[in-house]
């Protein structure tokens, strides 16, 4: 089984659990998961748990067909896994100890007796992905509504907003945005958009709430740029978040702010992630308790922390140009995607 730790660190697929399993400890039953080597490779193995929680029994196997290694020393306090198993050089020991997460899965590290380490992952029998909601259902817009401010004293005028060849639309006129009913939190949101005739402007805003909060024009959220060129930008708008290289993303401190007149801007990470124009684009926002991760056509374009707002509805902008949407799902999941698994 020197091949077993010969691959311990384990890719962060992230499997997410149903709230269920959450309150789940170490079933009898095939676990899934994955080791890790020192040097990043990954395999799946398959771990059989057996007997009572104060008599554990766990071996572990490659698939298909692996010689199971049987774990020596098997101990659960509290959420904490720990164990040995001869898996390292040569065969010599390896001592790991993996942390319960909040969905379930066990995750942690483990060294062997030359010092190198790796990681292992355990993912619960009954895990299965979380279901994926269609936030936009290719007929109309059902699950959505529209604040366009000028409709405000112009009854006749036309909603910005429309669904187009099994497309959600925005015409860019007149200005406004188009908000889910529901508010969301810890999600993965993938969008596909384009730019079909010239390159322009709009954005996705998350965690909104407070409508017409800046420019009575603005809910109140952090916005994900998708301006042609800006793509991924983060915009505060009466909300707040920080990045890596603050100063230098955001310009200076004493300008910094979240209403109007202020540095509300902070640049992306790239300048050459998008497509061109008429060509579609992916977007993936991640955003789990009050950290926010964004990526364009596969690029980490901006990966934020301490958001003033862990929650709220998410918004697209109708704000001067055409764009269209032909994919817009949402998914639960409980931590962020790592920045090499994305």
């Amino acid at each position: 089984m020197g091949s077993a730790f010969a691959g311990l660190t384990l890719g962060l697929s992230v499997l997410q659990l149903p709230a269920p399993t959450r309150a789940q400890s170490l079933v009898a039953g095939i676990w899934s998961g994955a080791v890790t080597d020192p040097y990043g490779h990954s395999r799946p193995v398959l771990y059989r748990v057996a007997g009572p929680r104060h008599s554990l029994s766990i071996t572990l196997s490659e698939p298909p067909g692996g010689s199971p290694v049987a774990f020596a020393d098997v101990h659960l306090l509290a959420d904490t896994l720990a164990f040995r198993f001869a898996g390292g050089a040569q065969g010599s020991l390896v001592a790991c100890k993996l942390l319960r997460l909040t969905d379930g899965v066990y995750e942690g590290g483990c060294v062997d007796s030359q010092g190198r380490e790796g990681r292992m992952r355990m993912t619960p029998p009954e895990t299965q992905q979380p279901p994926t909601r269609q936030l936009f259902n290719g007929r109309d817009l059902t699950g959505w509504h529209a604040d366009v401010p000028a409709a405000d004293t112009n009854a006749r005028l036309r909603s910005p907003f429309l669904v187009r060849n099994g497309m959600l639309v925005s015409l860019g006129e007149p200005r406004g945005h188009l908000i889910t009913d529901s508010s969301y939190h810890d999600y993965r949101l993938d969008v596909e958009y384009r730019f079909a005739a010239a390159p322009g402007n709009a954005g996705v805003l998350v965690h909104a709430s407070t409508p017409r909060a800046l420019y009575g024009m603005f809910p109140r959220s952090i916005e994900v740029q998708m301006e042609h060129g800006n793509a991924g930008d983060f915009w505060c708008i009466v909300e707040d978040i920080r990045v890596p290289d603050m100063e230098k993303r955001r310009g200076p401190p004493a300008q910094w702010g979240i209403t109007e007149g202020k540095r509300r801007r902070i640049l992306n990470l790239t300048d050459d992630s998008e497509k061109p124009v008429g060509e579609w684009n992916t977007m993936v926002i991640e955003a789990v308790g009050r950290a926010i991760r964004v990526w364009v056509n596969g690029d980490l374009v901006n990966d934020g922390s301490d958001a003033t707002a862990d929650r709220g509805q998410i918004a697209l902008q109708s704000e001067g140009s055409e764009v269209e949407f032909r994919k817009l799902s949402l998914t639960p999941i409980s931590q962020l995607t790592t920045h090499a698994d994305h």
